[in-house]
């Protein structure tokens, strides 16, 4: 892909518009939540937090887990080296459980862009300990509708095990080990053709609960959103970029030194974080984060500003009846002329929602993908000041 320096900004630009779908291809995060009462057969009320005793009597009671190859199913502590008590064998309950995971059933869905009904299924109950792990696979379809997997760690004190997700060249690696596990529960879900590993456990024991998740009726089944085409074309842009940035032919303006995307939704700083865009915001982001890796370049989120001031001129304003007139009512005057402006980039944060550490930095129109995105000021809101 080719493209001039004039052309660049809107070329970007329409590439990332055509990512309008939100959600991923794994959602994950942490729930406060008033935990279960976690009944097993021949061992009876589990304690949670997780006690190292009943972790062995869990253990003794559960059964090696096996993992699919093609149609066989098979035993390998080479391959899979984690225990398994059936469903049948688990009984959840207590009041406020089933809101629980109705909240996590809800964030899943939101994250993953499906739509409802979605139904949780408990498939598993998993018993890590020191040294369990499970090697790269995809999941089978384990029941009629399954789309999705959803795993909850239960609260238990333990090291390691670290969930990988992969999904169309794109990697995470998801730490779902709560530092407070008397108040948190942990979940993490994806779509069933993900790749995914659970590394070695290194301490501890790692209780997880596994849900089938199940869109019901007939019709084609949630699949994650796949801007493969469009990610390949924003790096190829990116990379092409980064070759020519700050040069120029003699007959054309250098390409811009940075590249400003702006978002659809206005976000306060505080508001300021990967992992609180909404609706488009939300689905153009992962893909820019994986392009500027591809690129090697930098990707942060900032907040843009642009003020204008100058004077302000009496408005031939004539108040309605029975209205006092103010000598400094902002509906009497206008803008006259503007004395000073200042466009500038601020609040930085990095993907992982730290402070990037930058100072304000002033921006220059041609940064702006696409060119002209940002308007006039026409419909700015103006504030008055006595001198």
């Amino acid at each position: 892909m080719e493209f001039t320096m004039d052309s660049l900004n809107d070329t970007l630009a329409a590439k990332l518009a055509a990512v309008q779908r939100p959600g991923d291809y794994f959602v994950s995060g942490t729930v406060e939540a008033y935990l279960p009462q976690l009944e097993v057969e021949s061992v009876g009320r589990i304690a949670l937090p997780l006690l190292p005793q009943q972790a062995q009597q869990l253990i003794a009671v559960a059964t090696q887990a096996p993992y699919g190859r093609g149609s066989e199913t098979l035993i390998d502590t080479a391959v899979r080296k984690t225990r398994q008590i059936n469903a049948d064998q688990v009984k959840l309950s207590g009041r406020h459980w089933p809101q629980t995971l109705q909240d996590i059933l809800d964030r899943v869905v939101a994250g993953l862009s499906v739509s409802k009904p979605v139904h949780a299924e408990l498939y598993k109950l998993l018993v890590y300990e020191d040294g369990d792990f499970f090697v790269s696979h995809r999941d089978t379809e384990k029941a009629p509708g399954m789309f999705a997997t959803l795993v909850i760690v239960l609260p238990s004190v333990y090291t390691g095990g670290e969930l990988i997700i992969r999904h169309n060249k794109r990697e995470v690696e998801l730490n779902l080990c709560c530092e407070d596990a008397s108040e948190l529960v942990a979940f993490a879900a994806f779509y069933a053709d993900c790749v995914h590993e659970v590394k070695p456990v290194t301490s501890g024991c790692r209780l997880t609960l596994i849900y089938n998740l199940l869109r019901p009726g007939s019709g084609q089944l949630p699949q994650a959103p796949d801007y493969g085409a469009e990610q390949d074309d924003v790096a190829s842009l990116l990379r092409q970029w980064v070759a020519t940035k700050g040069k120029t032919d003699g007959t054309a303006e250098a390409t811009p030194e940075k590249l400003i995307y702006p978002l659809e939704h206005a976000y306060t700083a505080a508001e300021l974080g990967f992992d609180q865009l909404k609706g488009a915001d939300a689905a153009i982001a992962p893909l820019l984060l994986a392009a500027a890796r591809q690129a090697d370049c930098e990707l942060h989120l900032a907040l843009l500003t642009i003020a204008e001031s100058g004077s302000a001129e009496y408005a031939d304003y004539q108040p309605r009846r029975g209205q006092r007139r103010s000598a400094y009512a902002e509906d009497s005057f206008e803008v006259g002329e503007v004395i000073d402006r200042s466009a500038n980039l601020s609040e930085w944060r990095t993907p992982t929602g730290q402070d990037a550490g930058l100072r304000a930095l002033e921006f220059d129109e041609d940064e702006i993908c696409p060119l002209g995105a940002l308007g006039d000021m026409d419909d700015a809101e103006l504030e008055f000041h006595e001198a």
